[in-house]
């Protein structure tokens, strides 16, 4: 009976289905590996991934890492500043627009350039009438411009919100004591009147006095009706 029973076990292993847990190799972190050879000995498939828990035959196919790409970051936008020009700097008209405005080609670009600390009458505004005196002090100031090498000086604020140069022009060298300033000449003359906007305001109080003779005078646009 003993005999009977032991030959019984024995032919149970060899028909058992050998488990894919039985064979050898090593496993990695999750307790299985990856079959590579003699896989149909084992009763796998060739590249099955399986685990060795404990005897258990369950497989699966091999965990897989999801790749994860950084986050798109936006990049950052810089508003393009306009360059700061030097204190002073010699131009050559290229055109007279009224009174007080001009263009010059500057670093190759042509810049409308605004005569600062003083107004003219308007004869070009789109919304405005031609004013009183203001032909004459277009006419002025092309006379005195047209084609000619000025040099600008600027003050602490260089262009207004139309992006126009902001500058006191000087017919000549603005460092040589002798030199004529547009700006003055206009106001004492009587084409122009005293017009500050702050911070630039390094000649005001000369445009004041200036303004002061001219009136005094009746000079231009305040020559009595």
């Amino acid at each position: 009976m003993k005999k009977i029973l032991a030959l019984m076990i024995m032919l149970g292993l060899v028909a058992a289905p050998l488990s894919a847990s039985a064979h050898p190799g090593r496993t990695d972190a999750n307790g299985g590996h990856t079959c590579r050879t003699n896989c149909a000995k084992w009763g796998l498939k060739d590249g099955e991934y399986h685990y060795h828990n404990g005897g258990s035959t369950k497989t699966t196919s091999a965990p897989t890492t999801k790749a994860t790409q950084p986050a798109p970051t936006k990049p950052a936008t810089t508003k393009p500043a306009q360059n700061k020009l030097p204190g002073t700097l010699k131009v050559t008209v290229t055109k007279v627009v009224d009174g007080d405005t001009f263009k010059a080609k500057i670093n190759g670009k042509e810049e409308s350039i605004r005569l600062i600390g003083i107004d003219t009458p308007e004869t070009v505004h789109p919304n405005k009438p031609v004013q009183p005196y203001g032909p004459e002090a277009s006419a002025y100031t092309k006379k005195r411009l047209d084609g000619q090498t000025v040099t600008l000086e600027f003050d602490v604020q260089q262009r207004d919100k139309y992006g126009r140069l902001l500058a006191y022009v000087w017919l000549g060298n603005a460092k040589n004591p002798k030199a004529e300033m547009l700006n003055q000449t206009l106001v004492k003359e009587g084409y122009a009147q005293v017009a500050t906007f702050p911070p630039n305001v390094k000649y005001t109080d000369s445009f004041v006095k200036l303004q002061k003779q001219a009136r005094d005078a009746e000079k231009g646009l305040w020559a009595k009706k």
